[in-house]
């Protein structure tokens, strides 16, 4: 009877241990799913990103004329004072 009691107990250990091995493998798989599909979403978003990035370097490509325009603006005014001075000198 002992015998056959050790024996009983022995299976049940295993199909405990064997049940919570597949329960963690199971476990295991979802969370590698999940981190692949994750990755997957990650791996859209950069190169959505990359492509966006782009577009912006285009759109503000421009902006480095803008330097220039304080220095025409300046040339403008003087110009402006001086056709200003001439109208002055015509008017008196």
């Amino acid at each position: 009877m002992t015998v056959l009691l050790a024996l009983t107990d022995s299976r049940l250990f295993w199909t405990i241990a064997l049940g919570m091995g597949v329960v963690v493998i199971a476990v295991v798989i979802v969370l590698m799913v999940l981190l692949l599909s994750y990755l997957g979403d990650i791996g859209r978003s950069v190169t959505r990103l990359l492509e966006v990035s782009g577009q912006v370097a285009q759109n503000t490509s421009p902006i480095v004329e803008f330097a220039a325009t304080g220095q025409v603006l300046e040339m403008i005014k003087d110009e402006a004072l001086i056709h200003d001075g001439y109208l002055e000198s015509q008017l008196r």
